[in-house]
């Protein structure tokens, strides 16, 4: 409408204004002016189609209004219009290039812009997911903190030279990272001759059987009672191939198909020194938790409670060779010899120290002139007992070579770390008072120790550097 408009105005302001037009140039200069102004609004093609609309309409006003002879309409026009419309024809075309090159520069504004808005909306969502992923490695990290705090926790109770509770520690340990529903750890039994356990979490009565073979697999009376065939089960296998299973493997080919693998979702070779000592099954565990993740983690656990299963095991080993004191159940200084022995040799490939301390009760004729020597002997194990609450931490024990000496073998403390050991059981016995019924006597005690870091890499030269503190201390 507004392009009809414009292309009726010239025609009708020469007949409004006749007066203001008199010569054929300015006649001509509305339908000029009508290029260079639809040119800016519309563009170029607009702007032709406008001007043949205004220059029809102002020959239909000269021929019928102002009766104008057609003839004189066909006259070639003079320079000074044709100068006016070469003049629009320039003026039109500098307008159309401006105006193409103002749209094409909005248009790269534009474009700029729906792409900065894009862009912002896309650094927005990425940053509230990283946001997101930010709060969750918060939490594992926290939550990795709480547990490498309990893993920590759960394996200083591995030090308590108690074989039965430091395997029940590791299953509870891995129940608690592994949200397990039972397992259970197994050892050879040569009387047996097969597989017996030593430790189970989660069961109720008898080996847990899965499947069809739940019916056909009579329960024993006890749960000590179970016995597995070490040729026909898997963990037999991993026992003598010092392998792991995963059922994973189930799928891997076939070297499992002739065992009944039910009850085995991952079993591992529980390895002490470089013996396989027994077996590790998880029988029934979470689908949402079986991941190499998980098998992973249950390797961390058993490399972890590797050194204090050797040394427990160790120290049950020379428990049962009979070189024991019958009252006490500690064993004698021969036992002590061969484990400093051991322990020196161990230590001299891996990292760690070994402690020897020697305790030496002085008032000990007074003590035995009161007591009994079995009174004396329950002394020895109670002093021991309160050095284990004091220190938090598990030593093994043995009878020296004199009746009133007790020797503690510490490890993985330094020349300075037995020193303060030492001073802290020195501390505790000042104000110890043993009670025996009616009668309540103190405890006179001397100390001498010598560690592996400052007194040789020989039983003999600790033992020798131990009993001189004794005689400086007895002056």
């Amino acid at each position: 409408m507004e392009l009809l408009i414009l292309a009726a105005l010239p025609a009708s302001t020469g007949l409004l204004f006749p007066s203001l037009f008199d010569t054929a140039v300015l006649k001509m200069v509305p339908y000029a002016l009508v290029f260079p102004v639809v040119t800016a609004l519309r563009g170029l093609g607009w702007a032709s189609i406008t001007g043949l609309i205004a220059g029809s309409a102002g020959i239909m006003v000269q021929l019928t209004v102002a009766r104008v002879a057609p003839a004189s309409l066909l006259v070639f026009p003079d320079v000074e219009t044709i100068v006016v419309w070469l003049g629009t024809a320039a003026l039109s075309l500098a307008i159309s290039f401006l105006r193409n090159h103002s749209i094409n520069s909005r248009s790269t504004l534009l474009q700029r812009l729906r792409t900065s808005v894009h862009e912002v909306g896309q650094l927005q969502r990425k940053n509230q997911v990283l946001e997101q992923v930010n709060r969750v490695l918060e939490g594992r990290v926290s939550s990795q903190k709480d547990s490498i705090t309990f893993l920590h926790d759960q394996v200083r109770k591995l030090a308590s030279l108690n074989l039965d509770q430091a395997l029940d520690t590791i299953l509870e340990t891995i129940a608690m990272f592994t949200e397990l529903g039972s397992g259970s750890i197994w050892k050879y039994d040569d009387d047996k001759h097969g597989l017996v356990p030593a430790a189970v979490f989660g069961w109720s009565a008898g080996l847990p059987v899965a499947g069809s073979q739940a019916a056909a697999a009579p329960a024993p009376a006890s749960i000590w009672d179970a016995t597995l065939d070490p040729d026909t089960t898997v963990e037999g296998y991993v026992l003598r191939n010092r392998k792991m299973f995963s059922v994973r493997m189930l799928l891997e080919g076939s070297e499992f198909d002739r065992f009944v693998t039910d009850r085995n979702i991952i079993t591992l070779p529980v390895v002490i020194g470089a013996k396989v000592w027994g077996v590790l099954n998880i029988e029934d565990l979470p689908f949402e938790r079986y991941s190499q993740y998980t098998e992973t983690i249950l390797a961390i656990i058993l490399s972890l409670s590797e050194p204090y299963l050797r040394r427990i095991v160790e120290y049950e080993t020379l428990n049962d060779q009979g070189e024991i004191d019958p009252d006490t159940g500690y064993p004698l200084y021969s036992i002590l010899y061969r484990t400093l022995e051991s322990d020196l040799e161990r230590i001299s490939f891996e990292p760690g120290f070994v402690s020897l301390i020697v305790l030496e009760i002085i008032n000990y004729t007074e003590l035995s002139a009161l007591w009994s020597k079995d009174d004396l002997r329950h002394m020895f194990v109670a002093m021991k007992n309160d050095i284990d609450k004091l220190k938090r931490m598990k030593v093994k024990v043995f009878h020296f070579k004199e009746e009133n000496q007790l020797v503690l073998l510490a490890y993985d403390l330094d020349q300075d770390g037995t020193s303060f050991f030492c001073l802290d059981i020195l501390s505790m016995f000042s104000e110890y008072r043993f009670t025996i019924g009616d009668t309540t006597i103190p405890i006179e005690l001397v100390i001498g120790f010598s560690s592996s870091a400052q007194s040789g890499s020989s039983a003999d030269s600790m033992v020798a550097a131990a009993e001189h503190l004794l005689s400086v201390q007895r002056i």
